[in-house]
């Protein structure tokens, strides 16, 4: 190959290592473990004149070196390094790309001159918020989007009963004029937006632009949250944001938002047994609040049930496997989570809920894998300290509620005693990162098979 045949990124090919590129290195990070501790090795994003993406991998045993030779921002002529073909469990990827970059101990790099040549400082592939949704359903992309924030709280602390830990949290709402989605960013990310915010004096209305974040969808409404390559973006120079800007200025912005899939969600009241088992269609995957005296625990093996760790819904054991039908693959090592059946009661009539993992989790302080540890296998009769207990419960109500007439309800969260605290039960709940649980799945393998997940 001759010293002056650069190639572009879309023709970079496994099989040979003597490449020649040029390209700006637009993002750095790390993954991150599940326990949250950052590998040593990184990734860096690369861009070359034809707006084509690609990530680049720096091992371990190279980061040092590598750190030294490039800094995010800058342009290089880069040779010598691997082409790596991604497969099927190369998830969550940033770039809608089929192959990656891996730097070697040969790799050689310089950097050119702003002068000398021209590539963008930066690029996004955008995705319509109309199109989140479906791309929910899948765990191989991350997403670019980009809206007005139109609602931004202030950080906080959010309790993790699962790490027994508090996370910090930024949430905000953000619309294309058209649609909406909820945001929310979590831990240092969190924190670092947090400090921006605060630090700088950004012209209203915020434009943000989020890069390679984790969409998901919960209660009908799609939600967005930082992952290990996120990053954002607020008032950037682009011309996304400069045409989002004039559609601000239109008197009929947001006039027509699509707030969810579904009716509006309505205000959450306090209703009577009675009340909730006569719902119409109109409360269809809406919420109420019952007060109810827990008379019975159900002694059932299914007290848990399996989820799987990528797409965070119930899974299957077929044939001694676990077998998660949506990811189309089997999981070794299954999440599990509480489903616990009770029979209530108000002065009104009978009830049976599913208390699901979050009540649970919050009325023991324990998780699945604690209770199995400590009862062995056996039905955990600390259970049964619910009964002859008042409660405050927030249930969802499904279609199969209306429609097929279900008695049976599920428990989203739940308070000890008969105080109804409307802030505290009002809250939505967003998809985290993958690092911790998303959205409870509708389902329990005993009680729940004729539900319909979310």
């Amino acid at each position: 190959m001759s010293s002056n045949n650069y190639v572009h990124l879309r023709n970079v090919e496994k099989g040979r290592t003597y490449w020649k590129i040029k390209i700006r290195i637009i993002r750095e990070w790390r993954g991150v473990s599940l326990t949250g501790e950052k590998f040593k090795g990184y990734n860096l994003l690369l861009l070359d004149a034809k707006n084509v993406r690609m990530v680049g991998y720096v091992p371990e045993w190279l980061s040092e070196k590598m750190q030294k030779l490039f800094t995010v921002g800058k342009m290089y002529t880069v040779t010598n390094f691997q082409v790596k073909q991604y497969n099927a469990n190369d998830k969550w990827r940033c770039v809608n790309n089929d192959r990656q970059i891996l730097f070697t101990n040969n790799t050689k790099a310089n950097q050119i001159d702003e002068s000398e040549y021209f590539i963008p400082n930066n690029h996004f592939d955008f995705f319509e918020m109309e199109e989140l949704t479906k791309l929910a359903k899948q765990n191989v992309y991350l997403a670019d989007v980009v809206g007005v924030v139109i609602r931004r709280d202030n950080i906080r602390p959010v309790r993790n009963t699962k790490l027994g830990t508090d996370q910090m949290q930024v949430r905000m709402k953000m619309t294309d004029g058209k649609n909406k989605i909820n945001v929310i960013f979590w831990d240092k990310f969190a924190e670092e937006f947090q400090q921006d915010i605060d630090s700088n004096q950004y012209e209203e209305p915020l434009i943000l632009i989020i890069a390679s974040g984790k969409v998901g969808v919960w209660k009908d409404e799609t939600d967005i949250c930082n992952f290990s390559p996120t990053a954002y973006y607020i008032n950037y120079k682009h011309h996304s944001v400069q045409q989002l800007l004039k559609l601000v200025s239109q008197p009929n912005f947001c006039q027509h938002i699509n707030y969810s899939n579904s009716q509006p969600k309505k205000t959450l009241r306090l209703c009577i047994v009675a009340e909730i088992k006569n719902f119409n269609q109109d409360y269809i995957l809406q919420e109420a609040v019952c007060q109810v005296k827990i008379k019975f625990v159900e002694n059932n093996e299914t007290w848990f049930y399996p989820r799987c760790t990528t797409c965070y819904k119930q899974i299957q054991f077929v044939e001694g496997n676990h077998i998660c039908i949506r990811c189309k693959r089997r999981v070794p090592h299954p999440d599990k989570k509480f489903a616990i059946c009770v029979l209530a009661s108000d002065k009104t009539g009978d009830i049976d809920i599913i208390l699901m993992d979050r009540p649970v989790r919050y009325a023991f302080g324990k998780n699945v894998f604690d209770v199995l540890q400590e009862y062995k296998g056996k039905f955990p009769t600390m259970f049964k300290s619910l009964e002859n207990q008042d409660y405050t419960i927030k249930l969802q109500i499904l279609e199969v509620n209306i429609q097929k007439q279900s008695e049976m309800y599920l428990a989203t969260d739940m308070f000890k005693g008969f105080t109804f605290h409307h802030n505290s039960l009002d809250e939505e709940t967003i998809v985290k990162p993958t690092e911790f649980s998303a959205g409870e799945p509708l389902g329990s393998s005993y009680h729940l098979d004729n539900m319909s997940e979310t």
